[in-house]
């Protein structure tokens, strides 16, 4: 019997039995593999990032719009061989890197699909693209199958992750995940072609009324190091919000995504990835649908 504790929830189930904390079984689910052209724009030269979505989720985000597969566990049971099979095939789609996205309550199954997918001739870089909600026990596990690390870092304090994502703790636990990273991995690399290769990049997604407390991350990140490569985000939309925060309840403004940028900027962060005002419409998935992401090429 393995007692689960993947996750900072370390909600020891046995997962052959019954749902852990991030709502999965023992099975590996995928919801969906896609060549993705909307991750940015160092992880999607060529055709693309090759992106692998799994279900489940150890956080459960209020305002989620993965829902259907962190949420509800749309997708389908695969073998680590089926897997690594699929990651082969992106390779051979030209995709620039493997996007695994969410992929920490099934780390040990995937590490299984990457030797495998290693032996059958993947070559690429591979991405934890991650909530930030990590332990660093689990995440040096990844030590030799993960290059590049997209790393959440959503709120900057615990009540705001208490209130929408439902743990006590997840600043302190995405601080310590971040400073592990960087001290791990260093700061992002691209070869000649402008294409990561390495390193760490962390996404903030700016909330309405600043709910997600930016200063205080772009603070935190700054006393890390400025080299840290930012992607700041725009692309919330209240669509999926479950909450009754009235300020969750609208997109938000121009105004408040520039004060973010700015701040950044003043704190003197050397490379920062914007989004438009528009990102809301292109980046909201349906995982029902054979194109999620619209522009997304649908191999499973």
């Amino acid at each position: 019997m393995v007692l689960c504790e993947l996750c900072p929830r370390q909600c020891r189930v046995d997962r052959t039995v019954r749902t852990g904390g991030c709502g999965m079984d023992a099975h590996l689910k995928v919801a969906s593999i896609v060549i993705h052209r909307g991750e940015e724009p160092p992880l999607v030269t060529g055709a693309g990032s090759g992106a692998v979505f799994f279900s489940g989720c150890p956080l459960a985000c209020s305002f989620c719009q993965n829902k259907q597969i962190s949420h509800y566990g749309l997708g389908r049971q695969v073998s680590p061989l089926e897997l690594a099979c699929s990651l082969v095939e992106l390779q051979e789609s030209g995709c620039s890197n493997i996007n695994l996205v969410s992929p920490t309550h099934v780390t040990p199954e995937i590490l299984e699909a990457l030797d495998e997918a290693r032996n059958r001739g993947l070559t690429l870089p591979v991405i934890l693209n991650s909530s930030g909600y990590e332990r660093p026990e689990i995440l040096s596990r990844w030590k030799d199958h993960a290059r590049i690390y997209l790393m959440d870092v959503k709120y900057g304090d615990n009540q705001t992750g208490r209130v929408l994502s439902r743990v006590d703790d997840y600043w302190d636990r995405v601080r310590e995940a971040i400073a592990f990273l960087w001290e791990t991995v260093g700061p992002l690399r691209m070869d000649a072609q402008g294409s990561a290769i390495s390193g760490l990049i962390v996404r903030h997604l700016v909330l309405p009324g600043m709910r997600s407390n930016p200063f205080a991350v772009l603070e935190f990140l700054s006393e890390i190091s400025a080299d840290i490569a930012l992607s700041i985000m725009s692309q919330y939309t209240p669509d999926f919000y479950t909450g009754d925060l009235p300020e969750m309840k609208r997109c938000i403004s121009p105004e408040e995504y520039r004060v973010v940028l700015d701040r950044a900027d003043e704190l003197g962060f050397e490379t920062i990835f914007l989004q438009d005002m528009g990102a809301p419409s292109f980046y909201t998935p349906d995982f029902t649908a054979p194109k999620p992401f619209g522009d997304c090429m649908r191999l499973l």
